[in-house]
């Protein structure tokens, strides 16, 4: 079929599904509370009006470890496309450009990295890190935004952008409050 035959609706349902960094299990493989495995990046989960505790994990090679960075803001795909990494099983190419990495964290000014939190191996050799929310007034899963994507280091990884490699991108996941 030639794409110009292709309805542009379903053109643009597909779009987003091939664009963010997608979470490979063994590899770079983000969860939050169990929930996102899997995923491409910029899935969302709400946590109506906070008072949980974040466990955050990365399924990665045993004794890895990951940097994970946050910011206050959606996420926002293909904010900054990276290189292609040679991690078997393979990361699915993305659509912002031939990688299959990209930091998917909104990238402006309002935004910016706002943390930077290392997230060690736990006992079961995977990268793992808890953060408490307290409790927020307001709407549910409407109060604060929170989004987090780790760095994996990673000896498959040639590493994006212009910084030498090893390591690797997870999704990007958008937490709601």
């Amino acid at each position: 079929m030639h794409l110009s035959t292709f309805p542009l609706a379903a053109i643009l349902a597909i779009c987003p599904a091939l664009a963010q960094t997608t979470g490979v299990v063994g590899i770079n493989d983000l969860t939050v509370n169990n929930l996102g495995s899997g995923t491409t990046s910029c899935a969302s989960f709400c946590f109506p009006n906070g008072g949980v505790t974040l466990n955050m994990m990365v399924t990665s090679p045993p004794g890895s470890f990951a940097i994970a960075l946050f910011n206050f803001c959606p996420c926002q795909v293909c904010s900054l496309p990276g290189p292609t990494n040679a991690c078997v099983p393979a990361i699915p190419a993305t659509a912002c450009g031939p990688s299959n990495q990209s930091l998917d964290l909104d990238l402006t000014a309002a935004c910016g990295l706002s943390v930077i939190m290392v997230m060690p191996p736990s006992t079961a050799g995977t990268p793992f890190l808890s953060v408490p929310i307290p409790t927020l007034p307001g709407p549910p899963c409407a109060t604060a935004t929170l989004t987090v994507q780790a760095v994996v280091i990673d000896p498959c990884g040639l590493g994006p952008f212009a910084l030498p490699g090893p390591f690797v991108m997870t999704q990007a996941i958008t937490l709601l409050f």
